[in-house]
């Protein structure tokens, strides 16, 4: 195996991405995770160059240097089930982190990944703000929608890559195979021969709920169930949840909650967290480390939580394998990818906002439209040092997120945003 190139992994997890990338040829030289339980699973199955830690309070200087950057930031603030709460949610600010690495490390390739809903909310803006933000520090940067049951992977996973580069490449995403792996033939054995397996200890139903279980069909949920035979009870159940696997068929997407969303396709009961494993691609050699599930006072991510937020390694090593084929110069660029011409257009102009500036901005690059906010960026770059500039009330969370650092870094101005008696403040340092 070839492991002359190294990566780094943002928001590592239990592993998924790194396991990938190594099966890929890459070797990992730092990789960080929040979450105790996730960063345990990751040491005992890959080594102890993982850090468990908060991103942010990470200084980019004490990093070690990679050809690769990774990460799978969290997706709960741009799902489309979810609050949908974009940079401005719980944890929407760690895009910010990935963009902040990319910034500083400056590596030869990146890849981001996240769920369908970061390109889709709010028509697109995330992504495009997302695509400005990256194209400016230099990067050709294109993006590409995923369904993991294209490539071999037993379950239809919808996920965004976001891809850059600065060695002169196209970037390269997997070749679709289309060769579909029903979740039978994934997981059949397991349940057959459960003993023989770590991580698949079934949850233990009452018989209530296996009688209910026992009459919902392929494709159904309990609730359709219930809903056909009132004697099964009258729970309320959600939609979404306890839907019986289609044996034949690719799984639905295994989520963080998968306990609670899937049925096995003959079995009354839920998935384990070794099947679930399997359907992500991940080795029955691999070991999932703390509780096997989680009760509401507990904080660390149980196995099920781990398994449900994990890159399937199997998508993870394909995208490696481009990657690889970029970085030893096989693939040429030819033209200038789609998001490189939108920043030649105008980088944080008016994109995905609504806002139609008048007249022609100051910058040579904007081809007649204006920043939405260049006013407030030219009398910041007008202040002296320890100056204050105070923000108006109604410039929007996003501002904050993405347009201030972004211009700022252009500038090459360095500040401080503090909050005094209500009011936004920015000190020029």
């Amino acid at each position: 195996m070839n492991n002359s190139f190294s990566f780094i992994d943002l928001f590592a997890g239990c592993g998924g991405l790194s396991l990938g990338l190594t099966q890929a040829g890459f070797k990992c030289k730092w990789a960080i995770e929040i979450d105790p339980n996730a960063a345990e699973t990751y040491r005992y199955n890959l080594g102890d160059h993982i850090i468990c830690d908060d991103v942010r309070n990470v200084d980019t200087k004490s990093v070690p240097s990679a050809d690769l950057l990774v990460g799978g930031f969290p997706c709960q603030p741009f799902s489309l089930s979810g609050l949908q709460g974009g940079f401005s949610g719980k944890d929407g600010d760690l895009f910010n982190q990935c963009a902040r690495f990319i910034h500083d490390m400056q590596p030869k390739v990146f890849f981001l990944e996240n769920v369908k809903g970061f390109a889709n909310l709010h028509n697109g803006y995330y992504l495009d703000a997302a695509l400005s933000i990256l194209s400016s520090f230099g990067y050709r940067v294109d993006w590409q929608m995923i369904n993991c049951a294209d490539y071999g992977i037993p379950q239809r996973r919808e996920r965004i890559i976001l891809m850059g580069n600065k060695i002169g490449s196209k970037n390269v995403f997997p070749t679709p195979t289309y060769e579909r792996i029903s979740v039978k033939q994934a997981i059949d054995d397991i349940w057959q021969f459960p003993d023989q397996f770590a991580n698949n200890e079934p949850m233990r139903h009452s018989p209530r709920i296996i009688e209910r279980f026992s009459h919902v069909l392929p494709g159904e949920t309990a609730a359709d169930a219930m809903r056909r035979d009132p004697s099964l009870g009258q729970a309320k159940i959600t939609k979404q949840c306890y839907r019986r696997l289609i044996p034949d068929e690719p799984a639905p997407t295994v989520v963080a909650n998968f306990i609670t969303t899937t049925i096995h396709y003959s079995q009354n009961r839920n998935l384990t967290a070794r099947e679930a494993a399997r359907i992500q691609t991940f080795p029955d050699s691999y070991i999932f480390m703390g509780y096997k599930t989680r009760m509401s006072w507990q904080k660390e991510l149980s196995q099920f939580e781990q398994i449900g937020n994990a890159v399937p390694p199997r998508l993870a090593e394909l995208l490696g394998e481009c990657v690889l084929s970029m970085l030893k110069g096989e693939h040429v660029a030819t033209e200038e990818s789609k998001s490189t011409r939108t920043l030649i257009q105008g980088y944080l102009f008016d994109i995905g906002m609504e806002h139609k500036p008048q007249g022609r901005g100051r910058t040579n690059t904007n081809r007649g439209r204006t920043s939405k906010y260049e006013r407030i960026y030219v009398e910041i770059e007008k202040m002296k040092p320890r100056e204050r500039y105070t923000f108006g009330s109604a410039l929007p969370q996003e501002f904050f997120d993405f347009y201030l650092g972004a211009a700022m870094r252009r500038r090459s101005i360095r500040y401080e945003v503090m909050t005094e008696n209500g009011k936004r403040l920015l000190v020029k340092l």
